[in-house]
């Protein structure tokens, strides 16, 4: 079994990135204004009392539907999370953290309500995102106190 020779790996990978530094420079432009914009549409799509504790009312009604669509959902926001992965690593330009945290926001796995609750508890996050639904004239989110 042989291991990756890190110097050549680097010296590979360097020499991808001068000769297609054009494509890197869209591809991360690109990234950045569909990262911005969607989590801008997320955050203005969301109902005011999204982060209460209450237990959410399911709007699909058929179950068949509704697995399917959380199926689909969850392989979305997991193939998110692997490119957020993948764009934080080193030298590959692109929104990483962002397309992380949009990844975990859109799939389903246990605890989630907890984590979201928690991070937009945080003064600078609650407050970006009321400015950004203030902008789509949206009500501000509501916490639990």
């Amino acid at each position: 079994m042989s291991f990756i020779d890190l110097k050549v790996y680097w010296r590979t990978l360097s020499g991808w990135v001068v000769e297609h530094w054009i494509l890197l420079v869209i591809f991360s432009v690109v990234s950045f204004i569909a990262s911005i914009v969607g989590c801008t549409i997320l955050l203005a799509s969301l109902p005011s009392d999204y982060f209460k504790t209450k237990e959410r009312i399911r709007r699909i009604k058929n179950p068949i539907f509704r697995i399917c669509l959380s199926c689909l959902k969850n392989i979305f926001g997991g193939l998110l999370v692997i490119v957020g992965i993948l764009l934080s690593v080193p030298g590959i330009p692109g929104q990483g953290v962002l397309t992380i945290l949009t990844g975990l926001v859109i799939s389903d796995f246990p605890g989630k309500r907890r984590l979201e609750r928690r991070l937009i508890r945080l003064p600078a996050i609650l407050s970006a995102a009321n400015q950004i639904r203030a902008r789509f004239k949206r009500s501000p989110l509501v916490l639990d106190d």
